[in-house]
């Protein structure tokens, strides 16, 4: 049932048994209050703490009451009610029917400034009454306040400063006088300094009543509110689990984020989120597969990535490297998981891919590895009809002829490609770009678009004497004889140039034709290196060794069929813009002697074939040229993706390319694109952890790995798949670092800065103080002091152009006000308001 009420004048219709204060903000009235908070029960009902911990401190409380009650409210909310006695709480005081409230008058005033004067008589205020504060660099005080009595880092940006600002400072604020109270620095991702906890309970209820955690605590002694643990010792101890969400609440430094805690802000998503290519919503699959929903897990990698098991098996996982679980101990084994619901969960229980109604429309793709793939997949899914141009036997592109199946599978490559022939999407094979067909005989076939997807099978070369001789191959085509079964045995002496992800695989790859020296030698030092860390430390756990810093000379034949190769140092690889420019110095050589030589120094679109494709543009480096929003190339509706386009990267960048190229050709063939977001997981959403007393103790978990002496006998996969006991470990120990996002901002008093109108100005009392004008970037361009506030507002907005943002403080000493503020400005900006010269330098001194 609705009401109408009057606040302030306004006439507003708001649900029966609405608080006043949320009515009133809701209408857009400000109300203050700092115990409230939009997502928090109230203050008054939270439950007292026998004791709580600081430390080694312990504090006990000395209340009466079960709960908080009055000692609770902050009463910065105080209003009058026509018809009752005194002020009340606007938190607590019902709407009724025909009621008229008034949030302003000098009453109220009063009784805000005083219960204000309470709560800032044990936190630092000095610096908010300060008149230089805003541009304080908190370093040097001019006042020569001593430094434990200022405020912190998060002066004139935190919302009990600005409630200040609001209510204004009241009169007669008593000093305040340092307690010397604990500051705790030493805890994972946050900081707790006591000496600037007002006691408003927030953090108690969002740990306790939202959360389930119960890690904070409250109790009351000698009148006056104590926050700490619930457990004696560190955060670990009380079984935090390090959400956020106090911090996120704190009305002011008490808690506070380290700087390289990476804390997620409202409306922003995970750091594994925002480190996925293709955007995987991993916290979802993460809480799925701890809540034993295989299927629904694999479901939340399907509405991003049509190829879990592939990515399973073979993606880098950059999300491991941002993992915020890696403060505490490690990341969390992202990828793994992934790949355990791909080979656990009941397919059956899956939602089929849907395919919508035929388009009508025709989509040529040019190559079949994970970019082409991924974009054929959505595409048919649109309704268009999609082939597939593939210059192999086989499809999968790279993903079956050069991934080596000791990291991914065929049978996995193949279960993975099904869905494509299910869609309808149809494939011709042996038809290579260049030889067998031309761009220009898929436009003329009357395809609506083309997607030229070819990877970047085109290796690299060193440019040195000696580089033709025999017994020197590419990578590319040692790692693509190996997977067409071509490889056959090798001995001797192996050595493979190169750093990166190719080089190991090649080199790995060498151990397992039975080589038993393989050496690799990599311009960057070791700890430079492109490939990953855990990829070297699986080459070198078989025995490859890795001479780094060392750049090729020459090659010459060496008897016997072998190789002599000389190497010179190198001693710089990029230059000072990050570029690569590999410096030597030519006098420090060394020879190494080898009965093969690997190169792997990098790939780019094969030339071969592109030669008369001379509409599409390529770029210095040798790869496509592309419109970076829409991947489209010169030719109008003929785009290009993946390696083709960024040069080699890998699999999951290729998988998201592909789903953008997608989403590009639909909406030139008229669609809406592709993508859409899935609907929110209301089981991820569920702000509620409860209390997980192994949080801190069980071990991260990572796949076993085969021995190396056991997996350099065959191509067998090297990591094997958790268990489900791991698996199900491995999720539990999710921070849900996520959820800190949801968190519902506090209401803030308005924007200083208002739009500079008439209407805006009426509402302004005629008053002494000053003004400032600002442009709509509120870039400050001139600042007043004057005897009438209104009046110079109102000829103002006559004089200055639309946009103009105008904010004002009442002050009877305006002239010594107006001079603080242009000093204030000039130490800033290093300049006048709007630029002025000498000029007005020498007005103002």
């Amino acid at each position: 049932m609705t009401i109408q009420i009057q606040i302030d004048d306004k006439t507003l219709t708001v649900p029966e048994g609405l608080p006043v204060r949320k009515a009133a903000l809701k209408n857009g009235i400000y109300v203050p209050g700092i115990c409230g908070h939009p997502d928090l029960p109230p203050a008054r009902e939270v439950q007292w703490s026998e004791q709580v911990y600081r430390g080694e401190e312990i504090i006990i409380g000395d209340f009466s009451e079960e709960k908080t009650g009055d000692d609770g409210n902050c009463n910065l909310c105080l209003v009058s009610v026509e018809g009752m006695d005194g002020l009340v709480r606007a938190c607590q005081t019902k709407a009724e029917e025909g009621m008229i409230v008034h949030t302003t008058g000098d009453e109220v005033k009063r009784a805000r400034q005083e219960a204000l004067s309470k709560i800032l008589a044990h936190h630092p205020h000095a610096c908010l009454a300060c008149a230089q504060r805003e541009g304080c660099s908190l370093t040097q005080c001019s006042s020569n306040v001593p430094e434990d009595e200022r405020c912190c880092i998060l002066l004139n940006r935190c919302e009990l400063g600005k409630i200040v600002d609001f209510i204004g400072l009241p009169d007669g604020t008593p000093k305040y006088k340092p307690e010397g109270l604990p500051k705790f620095t030493s805890d994972p991702f946050f900081e707790r300094d006591y000496n600037l906890c007002i006691g408003c309970l927030r953090c108690v209820r969002i740990c306790r009543d939202v959360r389930g955690v119960d890690v904070l605590g409250a109790t009351l002694k000698d009148g006056r509110i104590w926050i700490g643990t619930t457990k004696e010792g560190n955060l670990q101890e009380s079984y935090c689990r390090f959400c956020g969400a106090c911090v996120e609440v704190c009305p002011t430094g008490a808690l506070l984020d380290k700087p390289d805690s990476k804390p997620v802000q409202h409306g922003g998503s995970a750091p594994c989120i925002e480190a996925c290519p293709a955007g995987i919503d991993i916290p979802a699959y993460i809480r799925r597969i701890a809540a034993n929903d295989y299927a629904g897990a694999l479901q939340v990698i399907y509405d991003r990535v049509p190829f879990p098991g592939i990515l399973g098996y073979v993606c880098f996982h950059p999300c491991e490297d941002v993992c915020k679980r890696d403060n505490l101990d490690d990341s969390l084994a992202i990828c793994a998981l992934k790949r355990f619901v791909y080979e656990n969960a009941p397919r059956d229980s899956l939602d089929k891919p849907t395919k919508a109604a035929s388009t009508g429309k025709k989509v040529a793709i040019v190559g079949s590895g994970p970019a082409g793939l991924t974009a054929a997949y959505y595409l048919a899914r649109a309704g268009h009809g999609v082939e597939v141009f593939e210059a192999t036997a086989k499809l999968g592109g790279m993903l079956r002829n050069a991934i080596p199946t000791y990291r991914l599978p065929e049978s996995v490559l193949d279960d993975e490609l099904q869905p494509l022939h299910d869609l309808g999407v149809t494939f011709k094979l042996n038809a290579k770009l260049g030889q067998d067909f031309q761009l220009k005989d898929l436009l003329n076939e009357k395809f609506d678009a083309v997607l030229v997807s070819i990877g970047t099978s085109g290796s690299r070369r060193l440019n040195v004497p000696g580089e033709d001789i025999a017994g020197i191959v590419q990578a590319l085509d040692f790692l693509s004889a190996i997977r067409h079964g071509e490889g056959g045995k090798l001995s001797g002496k192996i050595i493979v140039i190169g750093g990166g992800n190719v080089a190991i695989d090649a080199a790995m790859s060498a151990r397992r034709l039975g080589a038993d020296d393989v050496t690799m030698v990599c311009l960057e030092a070791l700890d430079e290196m492109p490939a990953h860390q855990w990829e070297i430390a699986q080459a070198t756990s078989e025995g490859v060794k890795i001479k780094p810093g060392w750049g090729p000379q020459e090659f010459a034949e060496s008897g016997d069929n072998a190789i002599k190769a000389t190497f010179k140092r190198c001693v710089q690889v990029f230059d000072d813009q990050g570029q690569f420019s590999p410096q030597y110095d030519e006098n420090d050589t060394i020879e190494l002697e080898a009965d093969r030589i690997i190169i792997a120094i990098g790939q780019q679109v094969e030339a071969e074939g592109m030669d008369s494709q001379n509409d599409l543009k390529l770029l210095p480096a040798g790869m496509l040229a592309v419109n970076p929003e829409t991947l489209e190339t010169d030719i109008p509706g003929v785009f290009a993706a993946g390696d083709a386009v960024s040069g080699p990267t890998s699999v999951i960048d290729a998988i998201a390319a592909g789903r953008q190229a997608a989403d590009s050709i639909d909406r030139k063939l008229g669609g809406r694109g592709i993508e859409e977001e899935p609907a929110p997981d209301e089981l991820n959403l569920d702000p509620f952890l409860g209390i997980d007393e192994d949080f801190h103790s069980r071990k991260p978990v990572r796949p076993i790995l085969a021995e190396p002496q056991e997996r350099v006998k065959s191509f067998g996969v090297i990591e094997g798949t958790l268990s489900t006991a791991d698996a199900e470990a491995a999720a539990l120990n999710c921070l849900r670092c996520h959820l800190r996002a949801n968190i519902t901002p506090a209401f803030l008093p308005p924007d200083k800065w208002q739009p500079l109108t008439e209407d805006n100005v009426a509402d302004i009392p005629v008053c002494e103080g000053v003004y400032q004008i600002a442009d709509a970037s509120k870039k400050v361009t001139k600042i007043v002091g004057t005897a009438d506030v209104k009046g110079g507002l109102l000829d103002e907005c006559d004089s200055q152009p639309q946009g103009t943002l105008f904010c004002w403080e009442e002050d009877r000493m305006y002239s010594k006000r107006e001079s603080e503020l242009i000093q204030l400005h000039l130490q800033q900006y290093g300049e006048m308001p709007g630029g002025g010269g000498d000029d007005d330098l020498d007005d103002l001194f």
